[in-house]
C-alpha cells in the first residue's frame, strides 16, 4: 500500500511537524512518502502532483488555515483516484469528525485528538483486514452508517516517538524547523485548544538535549519550537537554555513563553546570549484581571512586565507580544488600556489578533453565554458580542493594519515617540485617530511601499496641533537614515544643502583620530571605502542628543551612521553626533 502524507502549509517557508512525528512513528511501513504544498499553490498543482505519485491512501493535517483547500484537494483525488482511501487529521477535524465524514462522500477515515497511535494502528488494521472498531481515536464510515470509536489514550511516555528528522533535513533548506519539547499545557485558558487536555507531558532532558545539538551541529537557521508553555516548568527550561548556550553555533530558536515565570535566575542565564540567538514569544492577551478571570488565565502582569523590561534593555532577545481583542468581558476601552499597557513594555513586536471560537475550545461552547457572533466558516472569528461591537472590532481591525506598518516594521521608532508625546495622551489614542485618517483618505487595504508610508504619515503629523513641522522632519528623516544608506529620501524629508559640505566629509573620513574614535572596525579601509559603507546627515536640530534626552535643541548638528554592525536584529545601524568642519 503506497501511503502519502501531505501537508498544506501556510507560507512556503513552513514546515509540517505533525506528518513528520506520523512518518516517523509508522516506519513499520515502509512505503510512505511526505509531501509538502503552500496554500497559495493552485489546487490542480497540488492535484496533479498527488495524482503522480499514484498514492492508495492519503492522509491531510487539517487547521483552520488550511481547512477549505484540504478539502478541495481531497474531493478532486478521490475523483481522479477512486480506489484511494482519504484520512484527516488534526484539531480542525477533531471534535466534530462524524459532520465532517457526512457532508464530504470522499472523506473515509478521521484520525481523532494525537494522531500517532492512532494512524499506526490504522494502517495495521487496513493492512490485515484487522477490525476498525477496535481502533480508538477514528472515525470512519461503514456502508451507510458513520462510526465514532472511543477516544485514543495519550501517549504516556513520549520518547517513544521517534524523532521527527530522523531521515535528515533534506528539502527543508530555507524552511523553518518545528521542534517541541513537550506537550499539554499548565493553563486552562479558555480560548485555546490546549485547555482541552490535562497536564503537561515532556519528552526527556537527555534525548531533549542530544536532539538540540543535532540542529546546531547541522547548521539550521532557526528552530521553532511549539511548546505551548516552553517554561511552564522553569528548572527544566533554564537547562535547555543552558545547553544550547554551550553548544554555541548560529541557530536562532523561537519560544513561547508565559512572561510571568520568567525569575532572576532565568534572567541571568538569558543575558549570557549572544542576540539573536533566542526570540521569545509571549500571550499577554489582556491586563484586564476580570478577562483573565474569566478565561481561566493565570499570570501576573507585573511580574511579566519586569521580566520583558530586563530583557529588553539587554537587547540580546527579540519581544514578541501577543494582545487578543473580542474576549470575555474586555469592551473597546478596556482593550485601550491592555493595548497602552503592552505597548509601553516597547516589545520588538506588538501583535494585535482577534479572538477565535476555535472548536472544542471553553468560549466556543460557552458563545451564547457571552452574546458571541462568529463567522460560521475557519478562522471563526468573533464578529461581537455583549461587551464589544463589530463596528469596534472594524477600529481595531484597521488599527492592527498601522501597528503592523509602522510599529512593527521599526522603521519610524522616533517619530512614533515624538508624535505621542507631543499630541497624544497615549498611544493608542494615536493608533485610533491616525486609522480614521488612513481610512478616510482611502488608505485601507492597500500595500505601500517604505517611502510612501513615511510621506503618508508625514501628511497626517503636518495636521495636528502642536506638532513642531521642522522637528517632525527633522525626526523622521532621522528614522529614514537610520535604516539604510539613503539614495533618495520621502517627498517633503530632503536633506538641506550645505556649501562645502562634500570636501569637509572628506576631510573628516581622512582624520585617523575620528576614524579610531567612530569606526575602529573599519581603519583597514581607504578613506573612500569608508564613506561607502557610511553616511553623515545634516540636522536642524541636535538630534542625537535629542533622541537621549527628549529635548530637540534648534542648532546645526550632524550625525555619523554606521549600518556595519553584525546583528541587525534590534538596530539596523549605530549613530553618533559629529563634528564637522566646514
Amino acid at each position: 500500500m503506497k501511503i502519502l502524507l501531505v501537508a498544506l502549509n501556510s507560507k512556503y517557508i513552513h514546515s509540517n511537524l505533525a506528518l513528520r512525528y506520523i512518518k516517523s512513528y509508522c516506519s513499520n511501513h515502509s512505503s510512505m512518502e511526505l509531501m509538502e504544498f503552500s496554500i497559495n499553490d493552485r489546487i490542480e498543482r497540488m492535484v496533479g502532483q498527488i495524482f503522480l505519485a499514484k498514492p492508495d491512501l492519503v492522509a491531510f493535517s487539517c487547521y483552520i488555515w488550511n481547512i477549505k483547500e484540504v478539502l478541495m484537494v481531497s474531493d478532486t483525488i478521490k475523483r481522479v483516484i477512486k480506489h484511494c482511501k482519504i484520512v484527516l487529521g488534526g484539531p480542525e477535524v477533531s471534535f466534530d469528525a462524524a459532520d465532517i465524514i457526512r457532508n464530504n462522500p470522499g472523506v473515509d477515515f478521521i484520525v481523532m485528538g494525537e494522531g500517532e497511535r492512532t494512524f499506526r494502528q490504522l494502517l495495521d488494521a487496513l493492512k490485515n483486514d484487522g477490525d476498525l472498531s477496535r481502533v480508538r481515536g477514528l472515525a470512519y464510515r461503514q456502508e451507510d452508517k458513520i462510526i465514532v470509536n472511543p477516544p485514543q489514550p495519550l501517549i504516556a511516555d513520549l520518547d517513544t516517538i521517534p524523532f521527527p528528522y530522523e531521515d535528515g533535513f533534506s528539502g527543508l533548506e530555507n524552511k523553518i524547523i518545528y521542534y517541541e519539547t513537550s506537550r499539554g499545557c499548565p493553563f486552562n485558558c479558555q480560548y485555546c485548544l490546549s485547555s482541552t487536555f490535562s497536564g503537561v507531558r515532556f519528552f526527556s532532558l537527555e534525548r531533549v538535549k542530544k536532539e538540540l545539538e543535532i540542529f546546531i551541529k547541522a547548521g539550521i537557521s532557526q528552530v521553532k519550537l511549539v511548546d505551548r508553555t516552553f517554561n511552564c516548568n522553569p528548572e527544566r527550561a533554564k537547562e535547555i537554555f543552558r545547553t544550547i548556550l554551550e553548544l554555541g553555533g548560529n541557530t536562532n530558536f523561537h519560544f513561547e513563553m508565559a512572561g510571568h515565570l520568567i525569575d532572576r535566575e532565568m534572567l541571568d542565564i538569558l543575558k549570557q546570549a549572544p542576540p539573536g540567538l533566542f526570540q521569545f514569544e509571549i500571550g499577554v492577551q489582556s491586563t484586564n484581571p476580570a478577562t483573565l478571570d474569566d478565561i481561566k488565565r493565570k499570570t501576573d502582569f507585573n511580574a511579566l512586565a519586569q521580566a520583558v523590561t530586563q530583557i529588553r534593555a539587554n537587547e540580546n532577545i527579540h519581544i514578541h507580544l501577543d494582545l487578543i481583542a473580542g474576549l470575555p468581558k474586555e469592551d473597546y476601552e478596556s482593550f485601550k488600556r491592555s493595548f497602552n499597557d503592552v505597548y509601553f513594555l516597547k516589545p520588538n513586536r506588538l501583535q494585535l489578533g482577534f479572538l477565535k471560537l476555535l472548536k472544542g475550545s471553553g468560549l466556543r461552547i460557552r458563545a451564547a453565554e457571552y452574546g458571541y457572533e462568529y463567522t460560521q466558516y475557519p478562522p471563526y472569528q468573533v464578529l461581537q458580542s455583549h461587551h464589544i461591537s463589530y463596528e469596534e472590532l472594524l477600529k481595531l481591525e484597521a488599527i492592527e493594519e498601522l501597528v503592523e506598518k509602522y510599529y512593527n516594521s521599526h522603521g519610524f521608532l522616533y517619530t512614533l515617540a515624538y508624535i505621542i508625546d507631543a499630541h497624544f495622551k497615549n498611544p493608542f489614542d494615536f493608533f485610533e485617530d491616525f486609522a480614521a485618517y488612513w481610512e478616510m483618505n482611502g488608505y485601507g487595504g492597500l500595500s505601500y511601499s517604505q517611502i510612501r508610508l513615511y510621506e503618508i504619515l508625514l501628511e497626517y503629523g503636518l495636521k495636528l496641533k502642536g506638532i513642531d513641522h521642522a522637528l517632525l522632519k527633522n525626526i523622521m528623516r532621522f528614522d529614514w537614515v537610520s535604516q539604510a544608506k539613503p539614495s533618495r529620501y520621502p517627498a517633503g524629508l530632503e536633506p538641506r544643502k550645505m556649501p562645502g559640505m562634500g570636501r569637509a566629509v572628506d576631510l573628516f573620513f581622512k582624520d585617523e583620530n575620528n576614524i579610531l574614535k567612530f569606526l575602529p572596525h573599519l581603519r583597514s579601509y581607504t578613506p573612500r571605502q569608508i564613506s561607502r559603507l557610511v553616511h553623515i546627515e545634516i540636522f536642524e536640530y541636535d538630534i542625537v542628543e535629542g533622541i537621549s534626552s527628549g529635548r530637540y535643541l534648534p542648532q546645526i548638528s550632524f550625525a555619523l551612521f554606521d549600518y556595519n554592525i553584525e546583528n541587525k536584529i534590534f538596530r539596523k545601524s549605530r549613530f553618533y553626533k559629529v563634528n564637522i568642519k566646514k
